[in-house]
């Protein structure tokens, strides 16, 4: 009778056991399955392959598992999210671990990031070793824990989650094609003692009279006066120990005088905050006994070490995504959707208030849409705020004070009137070498968020095409030409001198600075060289060019038998039209001034006679 009693215990506990963890993917079936996005790499917004396990042994025999590839050069942050399939939940209510199973090649590290939360929890990630290759290893996150990114977002227990995303050798770019595998993502118990928690409150920055400060949470049921601090020695700082309170998330506040007086953190970002049920309080989460750091009533940092920064963003005149505006990336504002930009007026002008600790300084960017893939960023790639090794965005601080950020989606102001200065901006391309058959020639670009067809081209009977795009914003405007609507495209391998690669790598483009209000830019397909209307024959002997190293002007010193009128263009290193000059007939010589233009390479074209020559210069200061 014992024995069977003891059988009968230990296949009870042997049960708890196995259902002690709830699975979120393994693969196996269609209810536990979903693919992963790539971003980041060559292979951007590809999906990843659920393939038979390549090593079925150890602990992981399962039939199928999930491929992730890195490729050769890919961002330091490349990875893959769980899209456009939906999954189950990752439910941090009640489990406090995420666990998974990996098998690398060589050794590794696993960043797992989990995000949109349902009940109002920040996003969260953590950072795993893996030293164990060639064979499956299990690896688990501690949602107690945290958040490990700049962020400093509260613990991930008590959260809820509908979007996962991994990140292999999160930091580093791999030198050849690296390929990982992973499988039986899953939430688990880890049982963990009850702690006792010291909470300090700074009241000397409050300006208002009380008799006693209270820390209220989830822990005494919010209590209005279970949990008083003390003040003994009068320095303005508030301290209590909360004992046997449960592992996990908590939420608390500081009060005063029993509700008369609460912290109130509904006007800001708080790195320290978490919103539920429409309420916005402190959290944290228990794991071990803690001494929390003191902090200033009402900020999540020392008094006089918190800052606020108020960013105010004008819309301009673009069409707002019905998911709204953002402020993202930096390292310390997210994916797009993460930090949201309210307009509550509707005077297009988007606003948002975040608390930082004093010396807090980020690169960041503004985003129409919450768009997981960086499509919907703002360009203002070649306007002064940009910053080029940075992905283009823009920078803020070192901060030491409050600060308000006012400026305008994709152009670098520094107010919301988004009154910008524009150009008409004169395409053409020259395919009168270009063999195979089409039927229309585009241009495409940031000038039109690259559409396959808003912007044809007119041949003007010459074999080249050409059009006027108005209302073009000054700064660099990447662009190609193509034909068909993307059935044909201009390609470069990045060494050209009139083109440029972008922050991603992904993408060679075309670019044109717009600097003035007419602007002509013509080109032969696919090259860099200068095209030239009306004109087939180039004639070496239309003139000379004396000197052609300058500071400040060249002359061009005509043959005696190029008498006719003439049509000078002066271009820059990048093929784009810096001056047009016409020389009445008879003109033999004609001076050039170049003294205010940047140092570097440029192009002067001479047409006449139906004839044309092009000499380089160089301007030297």
């Amino acid at each position: 009778m014992i024995r069977n009693l003891l059988l009968t215990f230990c296949l009870m506990v042997c049960l708890i056991n196995l259902q002690a963890q709830t699975t979120i993917l393994d693969f196996e079936s269609a209810a536990t399955s979903t693919n992963f996005q790539y971003f980041g790499s060559t292979i951007n917004e590809t999906l990843n392959n659920i393939i038979a396990n390549p090593d079925a042994s150890g602990i992981n025999t399962s039939a199928m598992v999930a491929d992730h590839v890195k490729p050769m050069g890919a961002e330091t942050w490349a990875g893959a999210f769980t899209e456009p399939n939906p999954m189950t939940p990752i439910d941090l209510t009640s489990d406090n671990q995420i666990c998974l199973k990996v098998w690398v090649n060589d050794p590794a590290n696993l960043l797992l990031k989990i995000e949109q939360s349902s009940n109002g929890f920040a996003n969260w990630e953590n950072l795993q070793e893996i030293t164990d290759v060639q064979t499956w290893v299990e690896v688990c996150y501690d949602a107690l824990q945290l958040d490990a990114s700049p962020d400093g977002n509260p613990a991930a227990a008590g959260g809820i989650y509908n979007r996962l995303v991994l990140f292999f050798d999160f930091g580093t770019t791999p030198d050849a094609d690296r390929t990982y595998y992973f499988d039986d993502i899953v939430t688990k118990m880890n049982q963990v003692a009850p702690a006792d928690i010291t909470f300090a409150v700074d009241m000397n920055n409050y300006t208002g009279s009380f008799t006693t400060a209270y820390v209220s949470g989830t822990f005494n049921d919010w209590s209005a006066d279970a949990n008083p601090l003390d003040d003994t020695d009068g320095d303005g700082v508030w301290t209590g120990t909360v004992t046997g309170i449960p592992a996990g998330a908590i939420e608390y506040k500081f009060q005063l005088d029993g509700w008369t007086v609460q912290e109130d953190f509904g006007d800001a970002d708080y790195t320290c905050t978490l919103t539920t049920d429409e309420f916005t309080n402190r959290a944290t989460s228990v794991s071990e006994n803690t001494t929390l750091p003191t902090v200033c009533f009402n900020s999540c940092y020392a008094c006089g070490q918190g800052i606020r920064i108020t960013v105010n963003l004008g819309e301009g005149g673009i069409t707002v995504s019905d998911d709204g505006l953002f402020v993202a990336g930096g390292g310390n504002f997210g994916t797009p959707g993460e930090y949201p930009l309210a307009d509550a007026d509707g005077d297009g002008v988007h606003s948002a208030i975040f608390e930082r600790e004093m010396g807090f300084e980020s690169f960041y960017t503004f985003t129409n849409g919450a768009c997981a893939d960086w499509s919907c960023k703002e360009n203002i790639a070649g306007q002064d705020c940009a910053n080029p090794d940075n992905f283009n965005d823009r920078k803020m601080g070192p901060l030491t004070a409050d600060t308000t950020i006012n400026t305008c989606f994709e152009v670098c102001t520094e107010d919301t009137d988004c009154m910008v200065s524009t150009a008409n901006v004169t395409f053409e391309v020259d395919l009168s070498g270009y063999t195979d058959a089409f039927t229309t020639a585009y241009v495409s670009g940031n000038i039109n968020g690259w559409s396959a067809d808003a912007n044809p081209l007119t041949d003007n009977g010459n074999g080249i095409w050409s059009t006027t795009v108005p209302n073009v914003i000054y700064g660099n405007q990447e662009y190609k030409f193509q034909l068909d609507g993307w059935a044909v495209q201009e390609q470069f391998d990045g060494t050209e001198p009139c083109v440029v690669t972008d922050p991603t790598g992904q993408f060679v483009n075309r670019v044109v600075e717009v600097a003035a209000d007419e602007v002509t830019v013509c080109f032969k397909w696919d090259t860099c060289d200068d095209c030239t209307v009306g004109v087939d024959n180039v004639d070496n002997s239309i003139s000379t060019i004396q000197p052609t190293i300058t500071d400040d002007k060249t002359t061009i010193i005509f043959g005696n038998t190029f008498t006719a009128r003439k049509e000078i263009r002066l271009y820059n290193a990048l093929g784009q039209n810096v001056c047009t000059t016409l020389l009445a007939s008879g003109i033999l010589q004609h001076d050039i001034e170049v003294g205010h233009l940047p140092a570097g390479m440029y192009f002067i074209n001479i047409q006449t006679e139906n004839r044309q020559q092009t000499q380089r210069i160089i301007v030297s200061h």
